[in-house]
């Protein structure tokens, strides 16, 4: 299975120029890990997909499909930095920094794969981005920063913890809509939905879009 994308990103105030972008997109992590879980057999499967909520309420305008529909309702990420790097497959995106609350609210995709994530454990950035109070970002099914592991248990069922990748002392809960695996799934796209604990508390949550 490759993961899915668009030619198109979201619109946002600046486009960084070439070595910045890629300066920036090496400190973004792609929000893939889902999809990681799922191919290593890791997931817990969930029937419904979630999505991002800023201010607003109510569903996405998109299909679940879409590859923006994680954050249909939270349109905060449109008025993020742009950026793109890579030659022949780049990987595009759009991210802000809540400097006082040390949150980053992002999205990068390539080809067939698309990811929101928000992040409490990255360093500020290396080059001035956007801005935005983002303390009040949480999923529409109400998956928020600092919850606990059980909390998260709660609203989306029972997991297995496993350590993240190069990252000690993190662990994650991954849930997707996919089923099988991807070598044999009855199913052409879903979401993959990762949820990272550090000390107890919950510090990123990704929502990757894959076909």
């Amino acid at each position: 299975m490759a993961l899915l994308g668009t030619a198109a990103v979201l619109s946002a105030t600046r486009v960084l120029a070439s070595a910045n972008a890629s300066a920036l997109g090496a400190w973004l992590p792609d929000p893939d890990s889902g999809f990681v879980a799922w191919s290593k057999g890791q997931s817990a499967h969930v029937k419904s997909y979630d999505y991002f909520v800023c201010a607003s309420s109510g569903a996405p305008a998109v299909e679940k499909v879409n590859f923006y529909y994680a954050a249909g309702r939270c349109p905060l990420v449109k008025s993020g930095t742009a950026f793109s790097y890579g030659a022949a497959e780049p990987k595009r995106g759009n991210v802000l920094y809540d400097r006082s609350h040390g949150i980053v609210f992002y999205d990068k995709g390539c080809c067939a794969w698309r990811g929101f994530a928000l992040n409490s454990t990255l360093a500020a950035p290396p080059q001035a981005v956007n801005s935005a109070d983002l303390a009040g970002v949480r999923t529409s099914r109400g998956v928020a920063l600092g919850m606990n592991a059980t909390q998260v248990e709660r609203i989306y069922g029972a997991a297995n913890p496993r350590p993240a990748a190069g990252e000690n002392g993190v662990t994650t809960l991954s849930y997707t809509t996919m089923k099988g695996t991807p070598a044999k799934s009855s199913e052409a796209c879903g979401q993959f939905q990762s949820f990272s604990f550090q000390h107890g508390r919950l510090v990123s949550i990704e929502l990757l879009a894959g076909c």
